[in-house]
């Protein structure tokens, strides 16, 4: 036996130089400029997007995010496909440490093992087995899986994210509909007040019928407004029950918006302002921070090491095995006893395998190649996103100046006119169609105003939502 071993250890010796090199560099960013073009807000700190939903001023938000984060059937599967890849990667790694295993049989009959007559025979073996990684393959396997493993786990935050986003987005797509159905039945209630007067008019013969249609035909399309916004109330709702994994009408209870004023010219329903926030750091530096490059990252790893580890089967396979146990037979009022043991190493060395080694790592090298060839598409689809959200947020800045001056000058019109007609100084019809016309105002502003807050939730998304791989 030691002299196997001494046999053994130059071969281990010479084999071990010619294990493959570590992993190349990872590809470098393409086309990913040393600034952003478009303009940048300066509002906060990127460091504060993780508690970015809390800083808003409607508190529903985030409780809405949270409970979708506990209750999303979306994050869930992540999570699933994370422990997945986790247990996988153990497994990977247990690969690489000695195998033990123990067994033990015991039987009774007639002419058991070519014994004759009755007999007992019992049997206990110890295996041990451990292959040697000489050329690094079984490493590299257990490289790419933990890099696998670690993708997932970004794509779990990516998913986090993302469904952040998504509540966000609905919720402020719930707000926006149930402000306009606010406003549509507002309008529709002065459209009939004015279709009416229409008809009195008319047949008073102080109005043409073609005018009075006009105000009746207001009417309809007021009316019309008003069903379509509380349609897409409930489509809102229904995409945020879809997306907390809850009931609908249990949301519809608990995010219910102010009734409508019964008389006069009074908005109740308001709309989920988001705060801003800093992007300053340079584009490189920033996007790191997106979970789904870090993953794409990851999965360059995993196929780098995964091309190591088929380009090791080329070449010998090297294990050592031990063997140890113990059997007893008795036949009738004698017994006997044995022991025995084994030790060695076995090499294995491919001659001729058809080409499916060779074929195997071409697999591998076009696979390493489509991992980094996705991870620079990657980068240049992020690129394209945040300059598209900067530009987003900067116009919707804005217009949200030029809308909020509109609105205010609309109001005050709204709340003299209202004074006027009670001081007899103007009709009815005169106030009713001054509402309406300050309506039009306000159904301007909830737009823009929803827009930018969705183009700021764009912008979150699009920076990975303050997400470190630290």
């Amino acid at each position: 036996m030691k002299t196997r071993l001494l046999l053994t250890a130059p071969l281990l010796a010479l084999l071990a130089a010619c294990m493959t090199a570590p992993p190349a560099e990872p590809p470098a960013p393409a086309a990913v400029p040393a600034a952003w073009r478009s303009p940048l807000p300066h509002g906060g700190s990127t460091a504060a997007l993780t508690q970015w939903w809390a800083a808003a001023d409607d508190p529903q938000l985030a409780r809405l995010i949270a409970r979708a984060e506990a209750g999303s059937p979306t994050l869930a599967q992540a999570a699933a496909r994370r422990r997945q890849a986790e247990a996988g990667a153990a497994q990977a790694r247990a690969a690489l440490l000695p195998q033990l295993s123990a067994g033990a049989q015991a039987q009774r009959g007639h002419n058991l093992n070519a014994v004759p007559g009755t007999s007992t025979q019992a049997s206990a073996q110890f295996n041990a087995s451990w292959e040697i990684d000489l050329f690094g393959g079984q490493r590299a396997a257990a490289a790419a899986e933990a890099a696998q493993a670690a993708a997932t786990t970004a794509d779990w935050h990516a998913a986090r994210v993302s469904l952040a986003a998504d509540v966000a987005q609905a919720y402020v797509q719930l707000r926006l509909a149930q402000a306009r159905e606010e406003s549509a039945e507002l309008d529709t209630r002065y459209a009939e007040q004015l279709a009416a007067w229409g008809r009195e008019q008319q047949r008073a013969g102080l109005m043409s019928a073609s005018d009075a249609a006009l105000l009746n035909t207001d009417r309809a399309i007021a009316t019309t407004n008003r069903s379509q916004w509380r349609a897409e109330a409930q489509i809102a709702l229904q995409t945020l029950a879809l997306l907390c994994g809850d009931r609908a009408d249990t949301l519809a209870t608990e995010l219910a918006p102010p009734a409508v004023a019964a008389e006069g010219f009074e908005l109740r329903r308001a709309q989920p302002r988001l705060p801003e926030f800093d992007v300053s750091a340079l584009p490189a530096q920033l996007l790191a921070q997106r979970p789904d490059l870090a993953a794409a990252h990851q999965r360059w790893i995993a196929a780098v090491q995964q091309q190591r580890s088929v380009e090791a089967q080329r070449y010998p396979q090297l294990s050592l095995a031990a063997l140890a146990g113990e059997s007893r037979l008795r036949v009738g009022g004698a017994s006997s006893q044995s022991s025995l043991w084994a030790v060695g190493p076995s090499l294995t060395l491919p001659l001729f395998n058809g080409g499916r080694l060779a074929a195997a790592a071409d697999g591998a090298q076009a696979a390493t190649d489509e991992a980094a060839a996705a991870l620079q598409a990657r980068w240049l689809t992020a690129v394209a996103e945040v300059e598209e959200s900067l530009q987003r947020v900067t116009a919707g800045t804005e217009r949200e100046r030029e809308v909020d001056a509109i609105k205010r000058e609309w109001e005050g019109i709204a709340l003299r006119a209202g004074a006027q007609a009670q001081a007899g100084l103007q009709s009815g019809a005169q106030r009713n169609t001054t509402y309406r016309n300050a309506l039009a105002a306000y159904d301007a502003v909830l737009s823009v105003r929803a827009e930018q807050a969705l183009a700021w939730i764009r912008l979150y998304r699009s920076l990975g939502g303050g997400w470190t791989g630290a």
